[in-house]
């Protein structure tokens, strides 16, 4: 018994390690490089986002009125007037976007991890 219990306890100690340097930034070099290209990359996505936005047509066969061609018309205006705010508006819908799969991934997780009720039969009498 004490032979299995050993790499268990061996793991154990390894995770409780990790998790205690996870908590201190002394454990981790600095790399002032990183937060460059952490802005690099959210400018490219940014940018992305907007072409992708403003590439979509709307339905040819959309009234004046068609959701499509509202939220078209809104995004080529906002490119034409302010460019500046069309990206922070792609990247504010893009988050919660991501938020919102996040949290129906999470919901379904947990929907998955109930366990199925059944209905005890009725006793007749």
């Amino acid at each position: 018994m004490a032979a299995e219990s050993s790499p268990l306890e061996g793991l154990r100690a390894l995770v409780r390690d990790l998790d205690t340097g996870s908590r201190s930034l002394l454990h981790y070099p600095q790399v002032p490089m990183l937060d460059d290209v952490r802005r690099e990359w959210s400018e490219l996505r940014s940018e992305l986002q907007v072409r992708r936005s403003l590439r979509t047509e709307a339905p040819a066969d959309g009234g004046p009125l068609n959701s499509a061609v509202l939220v078209q018309r809104m995004l080529d205006t906002m490119q034409a007037t302010s460019p500046g705010y069309l990206r922070h508006f792609i990247d504010y819908v893009d988050t919660l976007s991501w938020l919102q799969a996040l949290q129906d991934g999470a919901a379904s997780g947990a929907d998955a991890a109930k366990p199925k009720r059944t209905r005890k039969p009725r006793n007749a009498g």
